[in-house]
């Protein structure tokens, strides 16, 4: 239960702890973890779409699981948000810390199978979600280059407030 409903915050720890290494390295990798921000927010947008256009009910309404929450999201459950961000991030991170990458593509499935255990999701949400992400994070990184003045821009803000 802990790892459905928390496992997903890691991954800001995560591009946290990178943003933090990257210090005196170029600005490539900090690049491509604003690009990872960038993939989960898409990923989160297309997800609300799909959920208009898919409008699939939770498991817990319409199947007799015991449900293990004690207040379980209401909204369409096709395709899985925290699979989404996770997958998204994962992929994004993929050039530049393929080990961190290959452990946050490992949760992404921990926490969308805990989801499943819990009653909140069908595996299919899980799948769906991932695909979702991974494909956010795709696009993300082929729009580095022409979003590049905006991410160094946002890069020279961040050294401005000392975050950098």
């Amino acid at each position: 239960m802990l790892v459905a409903a928390y496992g997903i915050g890691l991954y800001g720890l995560l591009l946290l702890g990178l943003w933090g290494r990257g210090a005196g390295e170029p600005d490539a990798r900090r690049r491509v973890l604003l690009l990872s921000v960038a993939a989960a927010g898409l990923a989160l947008g297309v997800n609300a779409v799909l959920n208009v256009l898919f409008p699939r009910p939770r498991p817990f309404l319409v199947l007799p699981v015991h449900l293990l929450v004690t207040s379980p999201p209401r909204d369409p459950s096709f395709p899985s948000d925290h699979a989404a961000v996770a997958s998204a991030i994962a992929v994004t991170l993929r050039g530049v810390a393929p080990g961190w990458a290959r452990l946050g593509l490992l949760g992404a499935v921990i926490i969308g199978a805990s989801r499943v255990a819990i009653g909140v999701h069908y595996p299919s949400d899980i799948l769906g979600g991932m695909a979702v992400g991974a494909g956010c994070a795709v696009m993300a990184l082929r729009a580095e280059a022409p979003l590049r003045p905006v991410l160094n821009f946002l890069l020279g803000m961040a050294r401005g407030a000392r975050l950098a």
